[in-house]
């Protein structure tokens, strides 16, 4: 397939991941198509200089979708959701999304992934890891990953991302207080949001294209470690774990090292250490 110089992306959700991705894209030149699912947000996305668009997947809105598609790239950032409606709704939003697409003038994909599509296997997982998950949420996205694989004379990298956090999602939120906590010595899988921008503007920069790349911090501190430190920090409050170690997983990410990626934020226990309280 033949090389060309990306200088115009469409990014298909615009929340807390595709936003500041958008900006840092414009920051080096990239000229930004971004969408949003609120009227509200749509100056949002202006005043930041992206191009937006309001796009509701499975609404009859074929003109402006098509303007939206009308680029090098598409980063696709829409997670499937929590609840069962949700995740089963995901798998009809994308094939309406992937038919849209082989109709587009589209090259190249960025399917951004996660890394509950692993098994929880007591072992460490890796882009070639066949133990997959069995629960819902997992298999919508590995049958989402293989939609978008499948498009024909279009290249697609798959981004398998951790945990997030980062701005406004300090992860001492989340068991602040709390006590018996279960599995308080399995590892955590994590990514800070500088590092979810970095591996995917490194795919951008280097045409790491018709690949699967898994975006989780090299550090696996235990949920005891990890959480308890960043609930006192937060709140000066302690989360009581259970010392115990359920089933776990540990995410490898030596494959985009290995192309060149160096974490910004490589020890989760440093990051909690320097990083404010928000």
């Amino acid at each position: 397939m033949e090389t060309f110089t990306i200088k115009r992306i469409s990014i298909l959700g615009c929340g807390w991941l595709g936003l500041p991705l958008a900006i840092s894209l414009i920051n080096k030149g990239f000229k930004i198509k971004g969408s949003t699912t609120s009227i509200e947000k749509l100056d949002l996305l202006k005043v930041n200089s992206i191009a937006p668009f309001l796009v509701q997947l499975g609404e009859n809105d074929n003109d402006n979708f098509s303007s939206f598609l009308e680029s090098q790239l598409l980063i696709i950032n829409v997670p499937p959701g929590r609840n069962k409606d949700n995740v089963n709704d995901y798998s009809d939003k994308m094939q309406i999304l992937a038919k849209a697409i082989s109709q587009s003038s589209l090259k190249k994909i960025i399917f951004i992934s996660s890394t509950s599509v692993y098994e929880e296997c007591n072992d460490k997982v890796d882009e070639k890891t066949l133990k997959l998950s069995n629960d819902e949420s997992g298999k919508r996205m590995i049958a989402a990953e293989n939609i978008f694989k499948n498009l024909i004379n279009i290249e697609t990298t798959i981004i398998r991302m951790a945990g997030l956090i980062g701005p406004k999602r300090h992860p001492g939120r989340f068991f602040a207080g709390k006590e018996n906590i279960p599995d308080g010595l399995v590892p955590v899988n994590l990514i800070l949001l500088d590092d979810c921008i970095g591996i995917i503007e490194h795919v951008i920069n280097h045409d790491l294209w018709n690949q699967t790349f898994n975006g989780s911090a090299p550090t696996h501190p235990t949920k005891m470690e990890f959480y308890d430190l960043a609930s006192q920090q937060l709140y000066g409050k302690e989360a009581k774990f259970i010392a115990e170690k359920g089933n776990y997983k540990i995410v490898d990410s030596s494959k985009i090292m290995n192309e060149g990626y160096q974490f910004k934020h490589p020890d989760l226990m440093e990051w909690l250490l320097q990083t404010p309280q928000n």
